[in-house]
This record gives C-alpha cells, sequence and structure tokens, in this order.
C-alpha cells in the first residue's frame, strides 16, 4: 500500500518503519515541525512536507499519528483525498475523521519512544472501519505488522486506553515516586528491577487480584501508618493513603 505519514513523534516513527520494512511505500511525510518531518522522512525513503495543503492526495491510506487534542485539527486541515484517513490514538473516536467517506482507526495499544527499539510484530493492533470494506482494508494493513490485531469499537478502545493508563503510565509514575524514596538510601533504581520483573511476572500469571502482597494487602496499619510518616512530600503521603486504602479495601472480609 502507499501510505502517507501525518506526524513524526513516537508512534509515527515506529510504524512507518515498521510498514516500510513490509514493503509498504511510504509516500510522505508532514509534521509540525518540519525539520522533524525531514528527519523521519529520510529515514523513509518520503519526501517531507510542511503543510497539509499540499500533501498528496492519490495515497491509499492516511495515518494521523499526533496527540489525541490534534486529530480533528489536522483533519480539518487535509484536503479532499480518496484513500483511507485512520488515526491511531486510543482515547478519541472514529467519528473525528466522518468528513472522509473513507476513515477508520488503527491502535497499537504500546508505550513508543522513538529512540527505542521495539518488536512492533508484538503490539496489538485495535482497528475500526466506517463500513466493513474499510475495516477489512485496514484489519490487512495492520496484520502486515503485527501477529495481533482485532477489531474493536470506539467505545470499547476507549476503555482499553484506561486500562492501559492505569497498567502503563500510572505505574511508571509509581515507578518515578519510588527512585525518589530510594535517593534516602543511595540506592539506584536499577535495585528494583528484580523485584519489579517479579510483579509482573506474577500478575501475568495469576492475575493481579492474586498476586497482591504487601501492608495494604495484610492490612497491617502499623506498617501503614509508619511509612506513611516518612514521606516529607505531602503529595507522597497522601499517595500513599490512597493507594493504601483502595488495596486495604479489595480484600476486606465481608
Amino acid at each position: 500500500m502507499k501510505i502517507f505519514v501525518i506526524g513524526s513523534g513516537n508512534v509515527a516513527t515506529h510504524l512507518s518503519g515498521a510498514l516500510l520494512k513490509a514493503g509498504h511505500t511510504i509516500a510522505g511525510v508532514c509534521g509540525r515541525s518540519f525539520e522533524h518531518a525531514d528527519e523521519l522522512a529520510k529515514k523513509l525513503n518520503a519526501r517531507p512536507f510542511d503543510s497539509l495543503a499540499h500533501i498528496p492526495t492519490d495515497a491509499d491510506v492516511y495515518l494521523i499519528s499526533v496527540s489525541d487534542d490534534s486529530i480533528a485539527d489536522v483533519a480539518a486541515q487535509m484536503p479532499d483525498v480518496k484513500g483511507i484517513v485512520a488515526h491511531t490514538a486510543g482515547s478519541v473516536i472514529m467519528d473525528v475523521l466522518k468528513r472522509f467517506e473513507n476513515h477508520g482507526v488503527i491502535y497499537p495499544m504500546q508505550s513508543f519512544t522513538k529512540n527505542r527499539q521495539l518488536n512492533v510484530g508484538l503490539v496489538p493492533f485495535f482497528v475500526e472501519g466506517c463500513t466493513n470494506d474499510v475495516a477489512d482494508k485496514l484489519i490487512m494493513l495492520a496484520k502486515t505488522i503485527s501477529t495481533d490485531v482485532r477489531l474493536m469499537t470506539s467505545k470499547e478502545r476507549k476503555y482499553l486506553h484506561l486500562s492501559a493508563v492505569f497498567a502503563s503510565n500510572f505505574v511508571n509514575g509509581m515507578f518515578a515516586e519510588a527512585e525518589a524514596v530510594l535517593k534516602h538510601c543511595r540506592l539506584p533504581f536499577s535495585v528494583l528491577q528484580p523485584l519489579i520483573e517479579e510483579t509482573v511476572s506474577k500478575a501475568l500469571e495469576m492475575g493481579p487480584v492474586a498476586a497482591q502482597t504487601g501492608p495494604a494487602r495484610r492490612g497491617d496499619a502499623g506498617v501503614m501508618q509508619t511509612q506513611q510518616k516518612m514521606l516529607d512530600d505531602e503529595n507522597q503521603r497522601n499517595l500513599y493513603s490512597f493507594a493504601s486504602k483502595r488495596i486495604t479495601e479489595r480484600y476486606r472480609k465481608p
């Protein structure tokens, strides 16, 4: 397929690279920053564009891979095109692209970082199309770069994205809090790696509810009170209190 990429950030970089490797042609790259678009275009042997008004209109697929809040604005600036226009966001409904006759979504559920190697083939993709034909074409496209491709509605995808925020963004936020606490004993974050790996492994094997351990799981009020007082930062104390309360309530006997 002939694919035009709109965006030059983390997701656009990984997806366009995987699509090129799978044998597709990248017709061009348009980004908010022409410098970044040009940098990505050179890697893809594609043409960079600095204006949506001037992009070609004969591509098979237009992949909008920008921040969620920018998708509607990008769609409004695009010319009328014959190909499928699809965004890659998890929390944005498909109808934001309804001005185009052929539109859909191709959402890769993964945390992408531009300069970090990632096996896109293992990333689950969730597809939606305005018609069965559009959905089928987007599924075929996604299957050229991933072994896990599924149909999903906009409403379902919003909940999927919300679960990913809890499982990835919030967890990583907790890692940052843990790293800050470790400074009190002059240890690097890497000392937690065996614990983190075992925690994730158990959650995947047993399910997170069954795998939970720790003072909040045991209802050990003395330990929780002591640890909360150890935290100098009020936000950390509130976070510790809220998380502990949530866990304790989950395992409280009726």
